[in-house]
């Protein structure tokens, strides 16, 4: 019963931490002379951003990015909201945020996060792949980071006949 009651929760910590980042992710796309976060969250939409090499190297694994706009957006958008909903739920919060670091080091970027060969079921549920990428293409949808719940939830998914676009787009 005990472990139950430790998933329930770590579900309802997931649900938290994605709904947060989707917030703050979409809030990034808001333009306006003070909103840091959408002056941090530009670089990512910059033309040529998905064609840039994404290796790991050394720094990534310290949880610092290619550049400090990368980092910061990474740190205010998944890692500030994970880190809040650990020290509200501590039992969970080790494995929220050894989730958080593992998908920023393993998964994200063209692994799973760009990659254009990532699409159908796996879309639906997961924000990854093509379901991501047609963010780049029309960024006023798919603001759901990890999950597309939330997109389905506020309206912000598109319908499906949205053009995916090519790496470099």
């Amino acid at each position: 019963m005990e472990f139950a009651r430790w998933f329930v929760l770590f579900i309802a910590a997931l649900l938290a931490w994605t709904g947060l980042a989707y917030a703050l992710h979409r809030l990034a796309h808001h333009d306006g002379r003070l909103n840091l976060l959408h002056s941090l969250h530009r670089a990512h939409h910059a033309p040529g951003y998905l064609l840039q090499p994404r290796i790991l190297r050394w720094h990534h694994l310290l949880f610092w990015f290619d550049t400090s706009a990368e980092t910061l957006d990474v740190w205010i958008t998944l890692t500030l909201p994970a880190l809040l909903i650990a020290a509200l739920l501590p039992a969970q919060g080790p494995a929220l945020l050894g989730l958080h670091y593992l998908y920023e080091i393993l998964l994200s970027d063209q692994r799973f996060d760009h990659n254009p060969a990532i699409g159908g079921s796996i879309t639906r549920v997961l924000a990854c792949g093509t379901y991501h990428l047609q963010h780049h293409s029309n960024p006023s949808r798919h603001f759901g980071l990890i999950l597309t719940l939330w997109d389905h939830i506020f309206g912000s998914a598109a319908d499906g006949r949205e053009r995916t676009p090519r790496l470099g787009s």
